[in-house]
């Protein structure tokens, strides 16, 4: 829902949403919570998740929250295990017969650090002059404010354009791209934020990157509206969450 309401919502020329939306968005997102009984983040209202999460908006977490099967104790961690259940860090026992490990997980970037022998990444996703490296990073507080939405798909469409823009005109791509004066970090400690700040820069500075951005953002738009209409979304997603009430 989140990123399809994004994707389908008017931009400005600087690929902004209406104020006014995002608020009712955030708004209806934290009605949810109430109306479901979920936990609410705890990192609420300073921020909107926390640091290193993807964004809460799993659909059989509100459902099974909603139903009475699901109970989410945050931020507590595991403490230890007994016979009969578990004990959080704060304290809590909870009875259980199975414990899932959901812990997380790791980006591998070593297999990148490996393949090409470097261990630091500008902020334009390339590792030198005509390599660049595209991968999920960290999706950090603003990774959203973007019309790459969430989409790893979305970043990487305009940034292969961006690729051959670069091998094409590299003197006048090259100081934005891999030049002394763009930001590096190390490969693990990427994040969304970076690389869409140098695509905003590329398209406020470069016609032709401007344009790539510009028409891709149409297409989409275009292909939702043919494809999967707002009506039409809402209503495929009602069915989902009557069949995940079935389900559960």
């Amino acid at each position: 829902m989140i990123d399809y309401l994004n994707f389908v919502k008017p931009w400005d020329a600087h690929y902004r949403h209406e104020v006014a939306t995002n608020v009712k968005q955030l708004m209806c997102w934290r009605d949810t919570y109430t109306k479901s009984g979920a936990t609410t983040p705890e990192v609420w209202p300073a921020k909107i998740k926390h640091e290193g999460h993807t964004i809460s908006v799993s659909d059989i977490w509100f459902v099974a929250s909603h139903m009475g099967k699901l109970d989410t104790h945050s931020p507590a961690t595991l403490e230890r295990m007994e016979e009969e259940g578990c004990v959080l860090s704060d304290g809590t026992f909870i009875p259980c017969d199975v414990v899932v490990g959901c812990i997380g997980f790791e980006r591998n970037t070593t297999f990148c650090e490996q393949l090409t022998g470097r261990d630091t990444v500008f902020h334009s996703n390339y590792l030198d002059k005509n390599m660049i490296y595209l991968a999920d990073a960290e999706i950090d507080e603003s990774a959203f404010n973007s019309f790459f939405g969430s989409s790893v798909l979305e970043y990487a469409k305009f940034y292969t354009n961006v690729y051959v823009e670069g091998l094409e005109r590299p003197d006048a791509l090259g100081p934005i791209l891999w030049g002394p004066k763009v930001e590096a970090c190390p490969v693990q400690l990427r994040k969304w934020t970076q690389y869409i700040a140098i695509g905003a820069e590329l398209i406020a500075k470069d016609p032709a990157c401007a344009k790539h951005a510009a028409d891709q953002v149409t297409d989409r738009t275009s292909h939702f509206y043919r494809t999967m209409p707002p009506a039409t979304f809402v209503e495929v997603n009602r069915k989902e969450w009557e069949e995940l009430h079935t389900r559960l």
